[in-house]
C-alpha cells in the first residue's frame, strides 16, 4: 500500500462528508431564503393595499422604519444561522 492509496483512503470519506454537508447547507439556505423573500413580498403587497391616510399615519408613527429594521434583522439572522450550519463560523 503506497502513500497515495493511504491518502485517498483517509481524505476520500472526509471530502465526501464535507461536500454532502455543504450541499445540504446550500439547499437549506436557498429554501429559507426563498421563504423569507416570499414573506417580505407579502408584507410589501399588504403595505401597497393601504389607503394614503393610513400610510401617512404609519409613516408618522415610524412603523415603516421598525418594519425595515425587523426585516433586516431577519435576513441577518438567516445568513448567520446558515454560515454556522455550513461550518464557516463557529
Amino acid at each position: 500500500m503506497g502513500f497515495g492509496t493511504f491518502l485517498m483512503a483517509v481524505a476520500g470519506p472526509l471530502a465526501r462528508k464535507v461536500l454532502v454537508s455543504l450541499g445540504f447547507g446550500l439547499v437549506t439556505y436557498a429554501a429559507v431564503s426563498a421563504a423569507l423573500a416570499a414573506a417580505l413580498d407579502a408584507a410589501k403587497a399588504a403595505w401597497a393595499g393601504l389607503a394614503g391616510e393610513a400610510l401617512a399615519l404609519i409613516q408618522i408613527a415610524g412603523i415603516n422604519t421598525a418594519a425595515s429594521i425587523l426585516a433586516g434583522a431577519l435576513v441577518a439572522r438567516v445568513a448567520l444561522q446558515m454560515t454556522k450550519r455550513i461550518g464557516l463560523v463557529k
